[in-house]
C-alpha cells in the first residue's frame, strides 16, 4: 500500500515538473508591441550552432482586425537583421544557392526575399531565420525587426 502511495506521489511530482519545464521553455526572451496595430512580437530563441545563428520569433495579433506583417530580409533596405554591438558588425539572413533567404517560407512575392503573411485576430504565427554567427566570445546580440523597437542584448544560447 505504501509503495503504491509513493508511486502516485512520484508520478504527480514528475508531471508537475514536466509541465513547469514546458511552460518555462515557451516563455519568450523578450516582447515588444509593434507599429502594426494590436500586434506584439516575441523573440523566442537566439541559438548559435557552429557558424550559424538561428533566431526564432512569434507574432501575436491581439487586435480586432486581420494584419499583414512583412519582414524584409534580403533587399537593399532589409529591415530584419542582427547587430553585434561589441564589434559593430551587422548580420543579414543567409541565402541558399538560388539566393533565397534561409528563413520561414512565405508567399512574399515568391522571390524568397522576406516574409509576408496575414495574421487573423487572436492568432499567433511563428517564424525563423538563419544568420552568420558572431564570434564565440560574443554572448549577446541585438535583433532588428520591421515595425518595432530593437531587441537589445539578447542572450545567445550555444548548442
Amino acid at each position: 500500500m505504501r509503495s503504491r502511495y509513493l508511486g502516485t506521489v512520484f508520478i504527480f511530482f514528475f508531471i508537475l515538473f514536466a509541465v513547469a519545464r514546458l511552460a518555462q521553455a515557451q516563455q519568450p526572451l523578450a516582447t515588444a508591441e509593434t507599429n502594426w496595430s494590436g500586434v506584439a512580437l516575441d523573440v523566442m530563441t537566439v541559438e548559435r550552432k557552429g557558424s550559424v545563428l538561428t533566431v526564432k520569433w512569434a507574432v501575436r495579433n491581439h487586435g480586432p482586425a486581420r494584419i499583414q506583417v512583412i519582414f524584409d530580409l534580403l533587399s537593399d533596405h532589409a529591415t530584419t537583421y542582427a547587430v553585434d554591438q561589441e564589434h559593430g558588425a551587422k548580420y543579414y539572413v543567409l541565402t541558399d544557392k538560388e539566393k533565397h533567404a534561409l528563413a520561414s517560407a512565405s508567399e512574399y512575392t515568391g522571390s524568397g526575399t522576406g516574409i509576408s503573411e496575414a495574421i487573423e485576430p487572436g492568432a499567433t504565427k511563428r517564424y525563423w531565420m538563419k544568420l552568420p554567427a558572431p564570434p564565440p566570445q560574443v554572448k549577446k546580440i541585438t535583433v532588428f525587426f520591421s515595425k518595432t523597437e530593437p531587441f537589445e542584448d539578447l542572450a545567445i544560447t550555444d548548442k
